[in-house]
């Protein structure tokens, strides 16, 4: 679960508070709270975006999936994206899938 410190910066969770098996496992509402994130349907139509997220300084983080994506895939996605929030340890991912880091710290 993520925390906050005394100046009220939000400091990720660490590898070991969320598993990559409760990540693929827990309900997708819970991880959310967890991660304080929300999805939001994206209306980018392109065959090779899958989904992003974005922490605000202030605020939930923000995972964007696409409508256009299948249940399955948008679930998927969004834990993969929620556990990178979180820090949680990730197996390497498949090599279809890639993940990219944008202004900060891998």
């Amino acid at each position: 679960m993520a925390t906050q410190n005394l100046s009220g910066t939000r400091v990720p969770a660490t590898g070991t508070t969320l598993s990559t098996a409760r990540l693929f496992s827990a309900p997708l509402p819970e991880l959310l709270a967890e991660a304080d994130a929300k999805i939001v349907e994206s209306s980018i139509d392109d065959s090779d975006y899958y989904g992003a997220i974005v922490k605000p300084p202030v605020g939930p983080a923000i995972v964007c999936i696409p409508e256009s994506r299948s249940a399955a895939e948008r679930s998927v996605m969004a834990r993969l994206l929620v556990g990178r929030l979180l820090g949680a340890p990730m197996l390497p991912l498949p090599s279809s899938v890639e993940a990219r880091t944008f202004g900060g710290a891998r």
